[in-house]
This record gives C-alpha cells, sequence and structure tokens, in this order.
C-alpha cells in the first residue's frame, strides 16, 4: 500500500529518519534486519511497528515448527474471542490514575489486533477499532499522570499500525489526531519523565517514539522533533541495568520497564533498521539471565521491592533471548504456557512475536549473582526439578525507587513449596486514599509505617524495634560461589552498633545463614524474623514447618534466642491491607555485655 502525499513531506520524513538511524554508531549487533521501504516515503508500510508484513507470514511456519509457540497463539485467539463482548472500556479514574484503564486498553486492543493478523477475522479488527474510537474520544488521556497518557499512547500506536489496511480512512484520520493532540504532541520537544531515572524514563520515551512512528508519515516534523528528544535521553533509565543486569526495582518493574525498552528497541529497528545502540547499554541484556534467575521452581518470584510472588509471562524475556541465541532463558515460561498462565500480560502478543529461534544452548547456570543498587545472589540444585532448592538473597535496602527496607531478606523454596516468603507490595491507591505519603522515602515517612514496607514484615534483622535506615544500603559480595556475605551495617541508624553481617551458604540441598553483630549496645534486642505461610510447631531451638504434606526444619544455634510465632494475617494500621494466612517465625536474643550477637540458622528437609 502507498503511503499518502504530498511528496514534499515524503522527502522531509526520509531524509529525518535516515538521518536519525544514520547517526546512531550502532555496531551489527545492534542493528535489526533490513525494513523494505516504501516507494514515497522512505518509510516501512504499515504494519511498520514491532512486526514487518514478512514477520507475520513467517508466523505460521514458526507455530508449525514449535508446539509452545502455537500453543501460546491459539490460546491467545481463544482469549481474543471471548473478550469481544466486553463492554467499552470508561474514562474512569482509580485515586489520580487513569492507568488500569490504559492498561486494559492495551491488552484488548493488542490482542484482538494480533488475532486479526493471524486470522483476518473481522470481528476482531472491528471490535478493536471500536475501542480504539472509544479511549480516542475520552476528553484526555490523564496528563497529570503521564505514564497514563504513555501507556495509552503506546497501545493506540501498535493498534492503529497493525490494523492500518483494515481501518476507513476516516477512522485513521481519528486516530491519527488522538495520538498526536492527547498523546505525543505533549512531548514534541522532550518531556520531564524523559530524564527520569526508573521505570517512568522508560515507559514514557517507549510509548511517545511509538506514537511518533505510527503517524511519522503524516507529521514528519513533529516525529522528527520528538525522536531527537527521545533519542537525547533515551540511555538515562538505562543506567538502571549496571553492571550486571539487576534492575533495582525488582523483577516486577523489569518486566515494567523492560517491556517498554524492547518496544522501543523493536519499533526502531523495525522502522528505522537501527536502535540507537540502545541493546547494547551495559547490562541490558544480561539482564535476561537476572529475570530468569529470579522465578523459583515453585512458580513463585523473588519478588522484592514492590512486586508480587506471581509468575510473570515477561514479554520482554523473549526479545533478549531471541538476542543472545539462549531460548533456555525462556523455559520456565514454556511451563507457564502449558499450563495456560500468563495470558492476563497485556504485552502477551509480544512472546510469540519476539519467540526466540530454537538452538543448543549450555543450560543456565544453577548461581547467579549481581551487583548495583540492590545486590543479589540467588542459587538452585536443579533447573528441570520441581522440588528444587532455591535460595535467593538480596542486600541494598530502601534508599531508591520503589524500594522496601529489604536489606537482607531472602526467600527460600524446597521440595515445590515457597517456605520464606516475602509479602510484596501494597495496592498504591488502598494507601494514598488514606492520605499516606507513599512517595516520601524520607526516614520520618509514612511509607515506612506500611507493614509491607517497612523492615518488620521482611525476613531480615530490626535492633531494639527500629525501622532500618531508609538511606543506608547494604553491600553484597561473593566468598566463592557458594556462600554470599551481605554487610548490614549501613541500615541501622547511626550509632547502633558498629558492625552487622549476614552469610549466607548453599550446601547441596541445604542452607546455612549466619547473622553476626559487634558494637551494639549491651542488652539492646535483636530481631530476627522470616516471613511464611507454612504451619509451624517450635521445640525448644528449632522450628518445624509443615505445608501440603512437606516439612522443613530450622535448627538455631549461637546467642540465646527465644522463638515465637507471629500472627501476620491481620492488619496492623487502619491502611494495612491483611495478609490471609501468613505468620512470622521470630528469634529475639540481646546483645551480650561486650555488644556481640551471633545467630546461625540452617534450612534442610531432614
Amino acid at each position: 500500500m502507498r503511503l499518502p502525499r504530498p511528496a514534499t513531506l515524503a522527502i522531509a520524513t526520509l531524509a529525518t529518519f535516515c538521518l536519525l538511524a544514520a547517526c546512531s554508531s550502532l555496531t551489527p549487533q545492534a542493528q535489526g534486519p533490513a525494513a523494505p521501504h516504501s516507494d514515497e516515503a522512505g518509510l516501512p508500510a504499515h504494519p511498520r511497528l514491532i512486526a514487518l508484513d514478512a514477520d507475520w507470514q513467517a508466523l505460521a511456519l514458526r507455530r508449525s515448527q514449535d508446539a509452545d509457540l502455537d500453543r501460546l497463539v491459539v490460546q491467545l485467539l481463544a482469549r481474543a474471542r471471548k473478550d469481544l463482548a466486553l463492554p467499552p472500556l470508561k474514562r474512569q479514574l482509580e485515586g489520580k490514575r487513569l492507568l488500569g484503564v490504559s492498561r486494559e486498553f492495551i491488552r484488548r486492543s493488542l490482542l484482538w489486533s494480533f488475532a486479526y493478523r493471524i486470522t483476518l477475522e473481522p470481528q476482531f479488527a472491528d471490535r478493536a477499532r471500536r475501542e480504539m474510537l472509544n479511549v480516542a474520544a475520552f476528553s484526555d488521556w490523564n496528563p497529570a499522570h503521564y505514564l497514563d497518557v504513555a501507556e495509552m499512547t503506546a497501545g493506540l500506536a501498535l493498534s492503529y499500525d497493525w490494523l492500518f489496511q483494515a481501518l476507513p480512512p476516516q477512522d485513521r484520520a481519528t486516530l491519527r489526531r488522538a495520538i498526536v493532540d492527547k498523546g505525543i504532541a505533549q512531548a514534541r520537544h522532550g518531556h520531564k519523565t524523559f530524564t527520569l531515572t526508573n521505570n517512568w524514563g522508560q515507559v514514557c520515551i517507549g510509548g511517545m517514539v511509538l506514537g511518533a512512528l505510527a503517524v511519522a508519515e503524516d507529521e514528519p516534523a513533529l516525529a522528527r522533533d520528538l525522536l531527537a528528544a527521545a533519542r537525547k535521553d533515551a540511555f538515562i533509565a538505562l543506567d538502571a541495568y549496571r553492571p550486571d543486569g539487576v534492575y533495582p526495582e525488582g523483577p516486577g518493574y523489569w518486566s515494567y520497564g523492560t517491556a517498554y525498552e524492547m518496544l522501543l528497541i523493536a519499533a526502531l529497528r523495525s522502522s528505522l533498521g537501527a536502535d540507537w545502540g540502545l541493546m547494547d547499554a551495559p547490562g541490558l541484556k544480561q539482564s535476561a539471565n537476572f529475570m530468569a534467575q529470579s522465578l523459583g521452581p515453585s512458580g513463585k518470584s523473588f519478588n522484592f521491592a514492590d512486586g508480587g510472588e506471581g509468575a510473570e509471562l515477561a514479554p520482554p524475556l523473549f526479545l533478549l533471548a531471541r538476542e543472545l541465541q539462549s531460548p533456555d532463558l525462556i523455559a520456565a515460561r514454556r511451563e507457564m504456557i502449558r499450563k495456560g498462565q500468563g495470558l492476563s500480560d497485556r504485552f502477551a502478543p509480544l512472546a510469540a512475536l519476539w519467540w526466540p529461534a530454537p538452538g543448543s544452548t549450555q543450560p543456565a547456570a544453577l548461581h547467579f549473582s549481581g551487583q548495583g543498587p540492590q545486590p543479589v545472589a540467588i542459587w538452585r540444585s536443579a533447573w528441570n526439578d520441581p522440588d528444587a532448592l532455591y535460595f535467593a538473597i538480596k542486600g541494598g535496602g530502601a534508599g531508591h525507587n520503589h524500594a522496601h527496607m529489604d536489606a537482607g531478606a531472602f526467600v527460600l523454596d524446597l521440595d515445590g513449596v515457597r517456605w520464606a516468603k516475602d509479602l510484596g507490595m501494597q495496592d498504591y491507591n488502598s494507601l494514598e486514599s488514606r492520605g499516606i505519603d507513599l512517595w516520601n522515602m524520607k526516614q520520618g515517612s509514612p511509607r515506612w509505617r506500611v507493614f509491607r514496607l517497612g523492615s518488620d514484615a521482611h525476613n531480615t534483622l530490626t535492633l531494639d524495634g527500629t525501622l532500618h535506615d531508609a538511606q543506608g544500603m547494604a553491600t553484597l559480595e561473593m566468598a566463592g560461589q557458594d556462600e554470599a556475605r551481605i554487610d548490614l551495617t549501613p541500615v541501622f541508624l547511626p550509632g547502633q552498633l558498629r558492625r552487622a553481617t549476614r552469610s549466607a551458604r548453599v550446601e547441596g540441598r541445604r542452607v546455612q545463614l549466619t547473622d553476626q553483630l559487634s558494637g551494639a549496645r549491651p542488652g539492646s534486642t535483636i530481631r530476627w524474623a522470616m516471613m511464611t505461610d507454612a504451619d509451624i510447631t517450635l521445640a525448644g531451638s528449632e522450628a518445624l514447618l509443615r505445608k501440603g504434606g512437606k516439612t522443613l526444619h530450622l535448627r538455631f544455634a549461637g546467642s540465646p534466642v527465644e522463638l515465637e510465632v507471629l500472627d501476620a494475617s491481620m492488619p496492623r494500621a487502619e491502611w494495612d491491607s491483611p495478609n490471609p494466612g501468613n505468620r512470622q517465625l521470630v528469634a529475639r536474643g540481646r546483645a551480650d555485655a561486650s555488644g556481640q550477637w551471633q545467630l546461625s540458622v540452617r534450612f534442610s528437609s531432614d
């Protein structure tokens, strides 16, 4: 299909995008396959975002060669048919956010657009068109909370591009106008969110670039300005992946920020043939290993910071696995697909488009460690055994975006059970609607009075009933492959102690956790805690945990401690969410006359 005139604008567009692509200084690995260009504008004909016509045509062959890929597509098509009857979305804010509506729009529009590209059934294109026109008619996309705008723009840009030939000209014009007026025009010369170092920078740049590329032949000057501004700031948020790919906002927010990073890279490659060198940013590709390792054999995540423990499909992992030629990185996601899980991910169709090619690779390592603001160490006894040992522990602390007071916290899987767990995040609006100043990260902030966010809820140490230092960040170093040593000293308040360390050593299917404090006030109270939803029986210096017919033994040795079980299910304050079925195993002790304290805990199934 020929792209519209006028020819003068087409020539300007060609010159603009050739310049942007040529100035990327890309390595060969950072360049995508050459994109077929239209005769007039110098841009690929629609679809040009993420997948070109050739990619859509190749999907049928790829499905015939991989049963799991075919299974995913079949599941997506079934979900698309089921969702045809959904009522249209409404512009309804939850607190200060329209974000839930933006995300549901992406899920619906991508799913129906994908289904149409696969089946060519008009019902999918028509339902997507009606939902697209619906959100295009909203008064605005809530620019006061710009993530909402970025996600809505991304969803409309992708569905507009994928359905371009199926849309009547007058509808295209309406949708383009919405993308421009309610989306990208607000970021023509950049936006304050572009310079943020957290996921906001990735999402807002990604969403705006998708919008600009979708309408570039009709808005060449706007697209030129926006892409130039985006390119200038595109590497700022990528510093989060340095040096080893451990995303400091946790695996849950890795999926969010990295989804938009991969959308940006894939759209630049498919539209311009080059990705500005973004894929080669330090730590970005390596973060695929962090994400793959963050999922335990129980099917639950090492959900530090604001995240949930449930497994995610994580579509950006599929593109990184393809980039690294490491299909084993999606092994756990194949299992999810076989169980029919992950379809609620709004970017699930991208997993099919980004599915890595088959290849013979070495199995992933049984141990992973990485540095960064939130350093981690992770071990497992096997990859293909649902009963394998899995132990993950972290340093860091509360001094980072979306962080909790969780320095030294750990999770433990064994025999298919998540024994030591993290409660994860609490819904933001549930706190903000009660007046909690949730994004104030200072020591005295109400944020840290929220049970799930403060140090009391986490599997770590506290001293004399005080919170951790909100700005303190614990370091982690490896002492060989089997032992991690964490310096917890920085997360205690000034003057509380001279030194605090935690070491974790993994020996086969056993874990030894050792804590040592020195220079504390004699007689000060040390609290060791572990959250679990297992039943707990105490016997002297031992604790026996039972769940699902399985058992875990904890044996305490060292300084004298008193063991107790605390009910964690009920809210501690009116703003706290309940935590049904959860309890804490707590060990309390006191520093001796010299200010010393030491405790070792051995975890095993026997």
